[in-house]
């Protein structure tokens, strides 16, 4: 053997291990041969015990074994990959080998492309994955990722490639190697990249272990992408990949975060009457987010299926069945819901009943929502802090002054304090009566209390103010809203200038058009407009005029309303023949 290997030109070198006499017949075999076909190399790496960095330098033509054009590294791997082998890791490992030297001996012959293509990269990782070399594998895809991917180029064409490296293994082929492409992914801190990959597997039928989906999850929440989170949440959980413990912790996590962990705990609590594990907190938690977004089909049947696996219990599952019904506007479906509940067994709780009131207070029936209301403290049920919000709102929009302040008082008595945004309601309920000083008063009471206002607060108060005629009220609200910090941006200063207007004092609804160009807040139609039709009131036809040139001329895209226009243009030409002709 060895003189044949001498004919040829060539030497058998001696291996580390031994080589068998099997493994010496083909490397004499491919040293006869002038250029060695892929099936002739995979044959070899196949049939060897282990292919040594020496041996493959004697045995194969560096130039045939290059990753370039002419090169047969992609055709190698994968003959190695469609076919099962009786002992995968060896194969592995001479194929990995393989793929570092050929790229070794292209750059070494000053090959133009001494690197491998993306395909050699999944091929040779499904080979991996396959002989349960995991550590290999999942550095081999992660630089992968990182030398085929780029800001230019999608996701999805990295995860087609892989995907379709799978595929083309054939019989041969374990799911394995794919699920390490989300613990890749999760690895280099690319969370969102993570959850395409898992929506891309789950599309095709191949469901991502509950260890990715976890990978995934943890990736999100370390890079505070929470909306990611959820969504992989929402995507395992929809997918039948139910959680363990790591993945309830996980979502704690991001709930803690995000600062909603104590509210929907006890949101929980309210609801089933007692604390609840962190499981059910963490689910009921995905339920609320698909309800806030409205899918109310998507949400029902998951709540359905989590009582199936027992996952939630009968009463916070069909009180969040009655929320989603609500939160969509389906009072009907919702009613239904409830008895529903009550024929089954559930107990009724306060959650179900607020849930029913703020739909029908939303909706303007006040008799229905009191009627429930009723309802509720018949069964022992005591109303909390939303129960009198939503009823405080829904009177105050329906112009219920005296009820709303009722409701109002007795939250005051039972401790509760209104979210701000319910309090925004009731002091423009109050502002629109003519109460404008009552809400202020109001407002200064809460603020005691610890309310922290915001700048619809005080929006609602100027407005009051101009609707009452008190320039000197509206100038106050600013320099307090100033003195606070708060921001006044154009929809302030609109309402600033408005309210003076209807109060008539146009000089000093000016000087704030000056302080917001000193802001650096650009003026709009609407500022401008108010002034001009505002002086045409008052007959002032020449400050009317000035001001409608400087908005021509600070921006050509400012333009009057059609109806102040009309107004300047009649304005103009009623002076213009009431002035003497030239004589």
């Amino acid at each position: 053997m060895a003189l044949n290997a001498a004919n040829c030109g060539g030497r058998v070198v001696t291996r580390r291990g031994g080589g068998g006499l099997l493994g010496r017949a083909l490397a004499s075999r491919l040293l006869c041969t002038a250029t060695p076909t892929p099936h002739q190399i995979s044959h070899y790496l196949a049939h060897q015990p282990r292919a040594t960095w020496e041996a493959l330098s004697a045995t194969l033509p560096a130039a045939a074994a290059g990753p370039g054009p002419h090169g047969h590294v992609d055709a190698v791997l994968l003959s190695l990959a469609r076919h099962p082998h009786a002992s995968p890791e060896p194969v592995a490992k001479n194929a990995l080998t393989f793929f570092h030297w050929s790229a070794a001996a292209a750059a070494a012959a000053s090959s133009p492309s001494s690197s491998h293509s993306l395909r050699s990269y999944c091929l040779l990782v499904h080979l991996l994955s396959r002989a349960a070399l995991f550590r290999d594998a999942s550095v081999l895809l992660e630089a992968a990722i990182a030398k085929h991917s780029s800001s230019s180029s999608p996701v999805s064409s990295f995860i087609d490639a892989f995907f379709a490296a799978y595929e083309d293994s054939g019989t041969a082929a374990t799911t394995r190697g794919l699920h390490l492409l989300v613990h890749a992914y999760a690895r280099l801190r690319l969370p969102r990249e993570a959850l395409e990959a898992c929506r891309y597997l789950a599309q095709r039928g191949v469901l991502p272990s509950l260890s990715a989906f976890n990978a995934a999850l943890q990736s999100a929440q370390r890079a505070r992408t929470f909306d990611v989170a959820w969504e992989v949440f929402e995507l395992m959980t929809q997918k039948r990949v139910y959680a363990n413990q790591s993945t309830v912790e996980l979502v704690i996590g991001v709930l803690s975060r995000e600062g909603k962990l104590a509210r929907t705990a006890a949101l929980v609590e309210r609801i089933h009457g007692k604390k609840c594990a962190p499981g059910i907190v963490a689910h009921v938690a995905l339920a609320l987010r698909m309800i806030e977004d409205v899918r109310v089909e998507q949400v029902i049947l998951l709540l359905k299926r989590m009582l199936q696996k027992n996952i939630l219990l009968d009463d916070i599952a069909y009180s969040l069945i009655v929320h989603a019904y609500c939160h969509a506007g389906d009072l009907k479906s919702a009613v239904e819901q409830r008895d529903d509940m009550v024929r089954r067994g559930c107990r009724l709780n306060a959650f179900v009943y607020t849930c029913l009131i703020r739909s029908h207070c939303c909706d303007g029936s006040m008799d229905k929502a009191v009627q429930f209301l009723q309802e509720m403290v018949s069964m022992g049920l005591k109303p909390y802090d939303a129960t009198y919000s939503h009823l405080i709102a829904g009177c105050f929009r329906q112009g219920m002054v005296e009820e709303g302040l009722a409701y109002f008082d007795t939250m005051l008595h039972e401790g509760f304090l209104p979210d701000i945004s319910y309090c925004n309601d009731m002091l423009g309920g109050l502002s629109n009566a003519g109460a404008v000083r009552k809400a202020n008063d109001l407002l200064t009471a809460l603020m005691d209390k610890g309310l922290v206002p915001d700048k619809d607060t005080y929006q609602r108060l100027i407005d009051g103010y101009g609707k009452a005629g008190d320039a000197e009220g509206i100038v106050k609200i600013y320099h307090e809203m100033e003195h606070r910090g708060l921001s006044s941006g154009v929809d302030v200063f609109t309402t600033l200038i408005r309210g003076l207007c209807q109060c008539g004092n146009l000089k000093e609804a000016e000087k704030f058009l000056v302080v917001m160009k000193k802001k650096a807040v650009a003026p709009t139609n609407d500022s401008y407009d108010l002034l001009i039709s505002s002086y045409c009131k008052k007959g002032n036809t020449k400050r009317a005029l000035w001001l409608y040139d400087m908005m021509i001329s600070e921006n050509e895209k400012l333009v009057p309303s059609a109806d102040s226009f009309m107004m300047l243009v009649r304005r103009v030409i009623k002076v213009k023949n009431s002035c003497p002709p030239n004589s």
